[in-house]
């Protein structure tokens, strides 16, 4: 059955003046269309993926920190809040999520590093990553709980750092431990949601720029996974059947054989 939602454009605090989606998870033809919700749409995998879900006829959301970081993609809105400030996150989102919306899913996919050893990490580097990359995170599923409807898809994108922790990234790994237990914590208090988390190897984004920087490394995008491919994985996921969920996957790059670690570098 269809559930109509209100139709507002409203200019608040937080909230950029967009056309809603009317309904969620209808029908249309052989094709069903699904509301879903994606953090980091500015760029990376979470640009790749909106446009992809978006060309498949899906409704999605993005939430950027300014709206001039949507620019390009035909999304069904735009929800403008900074992640760095998870305390902010309610009265940025409340208008809209007051509004009647219902959403099928929300994908995870911003989050910052901060790379650098240990002996030199101070208490604000450990504070900006977990902010963006956990508290922030926690706040918004929190947020979203009473909007997604039964069965519906949460996707954190973790990371190879989420499994194996390591230097010169070990503060960052440890904000990704942190978010694998919220995800194991959720899925055991809300067995109404499909709960999964994707560990993608080196992929080729601004963020890898940034990892091989702090490595001393060079940036071989060869080597690395494509947005494309991790995006494609994720939507496998939004679109597995009700019955079904994918709880914990690993994508590494083709070719790079152990360590454990699948963001291992060759």
């Amino acid at each position: 059955m269809l559930r109509s939602i209100p139709n507002p454009t409203v200019p608040v605090r937080g909230l950029v003046p967009v056309l809603w989606a009317r309904h969620r998870a209808f029908s249309l033809g052989s094709l069903t269309v699904s509301s879903y919700l994606i953090t980091g749409v500015s760029r990376g995998i979470g640009q790749v993926l909106a446009q992809r879900l978006t060309a498949d006829g899906h409704q999605v959301f993005g939430l950027v920190r300014t709206p001039a970081s949507a620019g390009g993609l035909d999304l069904a809105g735009v929800l403008v809040a900074d992640l760095s400030m998870p305390e902010s996150l309610e009265a940025a989102l409340r208008p809209w999520l007051d509004s009647g919306i219902g959403l099928d899913g929300v994908v995870h996919c911003a989050g910052i590093v901060r790379g650098g050893p240990l002996a030199a990490t101070r208490p604000a580097d450990f504070a900006d990553q977990f902010a963006v990359n956990v508290t922030a995170v926690a706040e918004l599923t929190r947020l979203l709980l009473p909007v997604l409807r039964t069965a519906a898809t949460v996707v954190f994108v973790n990371s190879g750092s989420g499994l194996n922790a390591r230097p010169p990234l070990t503060s960052y790994g440890a904000s990704k431990f942190a978010l694998r237990a919220y995800a194991d914590a959720l899925r055991q208090e809300e067995p109404s949601l499909r709960v999964c988390t994707i560990y993608p190897g080196r992929t080729a984004t601004d963020m890898q720029r940034s990892v091989r920087a702090a490595e001393a490394g060079d940036y071989d995008e060869s080597a690395y996974l494509r947005p494309g491919t991790v995006a494609d994985v994720i939507a496998s996921m939004l679109a597995l059947p009700a019955d079904g969920v994918i709880t914990d996957l690993t994508l590494r790059p083709s070719g790079v054989a152990g360590p454990a670690s699948p963001d291992a570098h060759r």
